[in-house]
């Protein structure tokens, strides 16, 4: 990717599920990235994601629903059998919750990321 991307490209990595080890050098090279999360970070075997989340600046980060995967854990099944866009506030209580952040602002910076990446 370094190879063929300008480094100053607008990339979102979508659905990142990996090790911080895997993704500090895109984002030292590439300015502009920033990582999507889903609800996988709910999931108690995603602690790679949570411990690469803890680390990736919050201004870094997007938040995504990957619908219809993923449903959030809580969500019952009986309730709800496939992921929505509207689950996207699990996401962002999980990200609050994992970077020790108030629901608000991470809910605002989010937002912003968002607007900022695909120019809106």
């Amino acid at each position: 990717m370094k190879k063929c991307v300008p480094y100053d490209y607008k990339i979102h990595r979508h659905c990142f599920t990996g090790s911080y080890p895997l993704i500090e050098p895109l984002l030292e090279h590439f300015p502009n990235m920033s990582v999507g999360f889903t609800a996988v970070l709910t999931y108690t075997s995603a602690w790679q994601a949570r411990d690469a989340l803890k680390k990736i600046p919050l201004e870094r980060i997007l938040v995504e629903t990957d619908a219809p995967y993923f449903l959030p854990r809580g969500v019952p099944k009986s309730l709800c059998q496939y992921a929505h866009p509207g689950m996207g506030l699990h996401i962002v209580q999980e990200i609050a919750r994992i970077k020790n952040e108030p629901l608000s602002h991470t809910l605002a910076t989010l937002r912003e990321n968002t607007c900022r990446l695909y120019n809106i």
